[in-house]
């Protein structure tokens, strides 16, 4: 984004021209950022990760003030969700002026003002700030994020019931269906393709994708699912040739319906994979600290459906930027 663009977008109160980019300046970010802030009239809603509560509580209390003041003296709502747990209640609870509610795990961020403005920051690993940040005033994007926004403050925990979870916490056994070793992820795997009968969404790292592809041909079972008419739905945090041509393959013999595929260096490294089958059943796989493949299960409604929430939250980005750049 250029100055001139940025300097329409002020003067317009960021209403045109419409554009959707990823910055690169961080100085530009947060100067969007506190403009934004500032003109903001009703309505301010953010999905706050761990990676964006570190930075806003050491570099960002700037910003935290200049929405209380909004609050205060506009009236403005403010709605946040978070990872709330025992490290960061104590700094949460004193958050004034913001209606918080809670979600286990989340990874990825976003803010959305006055339902015309979002805003995605991209944290490298081991970043303390963004690095990238995904920008956009398109009516289209927008309203969309803004649905998905609203589906996850319906499904999120208030503030007052997760601080009597935490309380509790100590004194809870959780039991969790896991597996540690390559043969075990890849029965499990194909356990739960030959149940799938509508729908197969994948939310992964190329690196795990390609790792699962080596060894067990996952994709070598996509043809029969494409013929007992079950959707696929893919997206990665990077291209791959190989795998990006073995999916091209099978497409072309199966042009009724073809497997869906996006890819995109814009939403940052992803470090896991996430496999939902018909929207009841969750696989979650990632590298332990010894750098081996560790796999969990789920089919908790509660944490299905917000994975599938965050999916397509990722999918529309995805899918905006695509258009942007006549992909």
């Amino acid at each position: 984004m250029d100055e001139l663009a940025l300097r329409q977008l002020k003067e317009s109160k960021y209403h045109a021209p419409e554009l959707t980019e990823v910055m690169f300046d961080y100085n530009m970010m947060l100067d969007m950022i506190y403009d934004s802030i500032s003109i903001t009239d009703n309505r301010y809603d953010a999905v706050i990760d761990p990676s964006m509560f570190n930075f806003t509580t050491s570099s960002f209390k700037q910003g935290i003030d200049l929405i209380a003041k909004r609050v205060q003296d506009n009236g403005i709502r403010v709605r946040t969700i978070f990872d709330v747990n025992k490290d960061n209640l104590n700094i949460i609870k004193k958050i004034k002026h913001y209606e918080i509610k809670h979600i286990d795990g989340l990874k990825g961020n976003f803010g959305i003002f006055d339902n015309r403005v979002y805003m995605v920051f991209i944290f490298q690993k081991g970043s303390e700030r963004p690095d990238q940040t995904l920008w956009s005033n398109s009516k289209e994007l927008v309203q969309k994020q803004q649905e998905i926004f609203d589906k996850l403050w319906d499904l999120a925990i208030p503030l007052s019931i997760r601080r009597k979870e935490i309380e509790l916490e100590d004194n809870t056994t959780f039991i969790q269906r896991a597996f540690t070793g390559m043969d075990q992820i890849q029965s499990e795997i194909r356990s739960l393709i030959l149940l799938c009968k509508n729908e197969l969404t994948i939310f992964s790292s190329i690196k795990i994708l390609n790792n699962i592809q080596y060894n067990s041909n996952l994709i070598d079972l996509f043809p029969e699912l494409l013929e007992r008419g079950i959707m696929i739905k893919i997206l990665t945090d990077n291209a791959d040739k190989y795998f990006i041509d073995k999916i091209n393959a099978i497409n072309n013999k199966s042009p009724s319906k073809p497997i869906r595929l996006k890819y995109s260096n814009t939403i940052g490294n992803i470090e896991e994979m996430v496999m939902i089958f018909d929207n009841k059943h969750l696989l979650h796989i990632q590298y332990n600290q010894q750098n081996k493949m560790i796999a969990s299960f789920s089919n908790e409604d509660y944490t299905v459906v917000i994975a599938e929430i965050l999916f397509e939250k990722y999918w529309n980005e995805v899918e905006s930027l695509s258009s942007m750049s006549g992909v």
